[in-house]
């Protein structure tokens, strides 16, 4: 799927041009016809899902797929900031999994752009989304990650998965490519 992205991003002609490897911190690294790829790259998949985001050259960018579902208390006390266990417990009747999802996802988003993942403690960054149903629309967040850094990003919520991308240059939505 990573290769495929490259190919329809018209960066080579086939697959067999790319190669997706981890860097020690388990970030995805890609390399077109033997050299480190100009495009950022960020993976995530969940329960049989996977999608491959690409970027601007050079720009931190972080994708995360989670599937919608509850998250105890404790789960939201040790991994969530005030605010964000805040921004759950407004949640509109029967949408607190979507809103714990939806901020679940997009820290992650943030800590694989930064390229550490679940290696920073996911209280170091806090997310402030804007609120909205399940209905495939990109709505933004904003977020703050270690030492105040701001990143930007879009999530959507559709057949019962929230899909969050952040990158550190402010861009519109996230798009299709092919």
């Amino acid at each position: 799927m990573a290769k495929r992205a490259f190919v329809l991003a018209g960066e080579v002609p086939d697959e067999a041009g790319v190669a997706i490897v981890a860097t020690a911190s388990g970030a995805p690294e890609a390399f077109v016809a033997g050299r480190p790829a100009s495009l950022s790259l960020s993976l995530t998949h969940s329960h049989g899902v996977a999608v491959a985001a690409l970027g601007a050259p050079g720009v931190p960018l972080g994708v995360d797929l989670e599937r919608v579902e509850k998250r105890s208390p404790g789960f939201l006390a040790d991994w969530f900031t005030d605010a964000e266990q805040a921004f759950v417990a407004a949640a509109p009747a029967g949408e607190t999994g979507l809103a714990a999802t939806l901020v679940w996802s997009a820290k992650e988003a943030v800590m694989k752009a930064l390229r550490e993942g679940l290696r920073i403690p996911p209280r170091a960054v806090e997310v402030a989304p804007e609120r909205g149903p399940a209905d495939g629309a990109w709505r933004p967040f904003a977020a703050r990650g270690p030492a105040g850094k701001a990143w930007r990003g879009w999530w959507r919520a559709d057949a019962g998965f929230v899909l969050s991308a952040v990158s550190s240059a402010g861009s519109g939505a996230p798009r299709p490519i092919g």
